[in-house]
């Protein structure tokens, strides 16, 4: 429970990194959904850094772990980005608040397979 603690703290960095980028990349005309995946990008790099040394403390494979991470994060970003088109597109939300609830979505499946597969937990949340 705590390494999930630690990664909520995390994502909630790169929720705000993430949601402040994708704010000013919006405001200056660029698409959302390019928006979207510069901003999701941004808010990766800051979570594999925290993630690696913070929430799970594994020296692994640099490379090797690097790669996992990277495919974690666009199986999360294409929900992310599905999420988007979903809400925008058919039911017409918002895209701040489309990009806030397709953020909250990806939370569990990122943090399970980054805590499983990534950083090569065997345990989740202690089961």
């Amino acid at each position: 429970m705590r390494a999930f603690v630690k990664f909520g703290i995390v994502g909630l960095g790169n929720t705000l990194i993430t949601i402040g980028s994708y704010h000013v990349f919006v405001y200056l005309g660029l698409n959302y959904i390019l928006a979207n995946v510069i901003s999701y990008l941004l808010g990766m790099m800051n979570s594999y850094y925290w993630n690696k040394n913070w929430v799970f403390r594994v020296k692994p494979n640099e490379k090797k772990t690097f790669v996992k991470f990277i495919f974690v994060n666009m199986i999360s970003l294409l929900i992310n980005n599905f999420t988007l088109i979903l809400l925008v597109g058919i039911f017409f939300l918002s895209s701040t608040v489309s990009q806030l609830l397709a953020t909250v979505l990806g939370l569990w499946i990122n943090f399970i397979l980054n805590k499983i597969w990534t950083f090569e937990k065997k345990e989740i949340l202690g089961i």
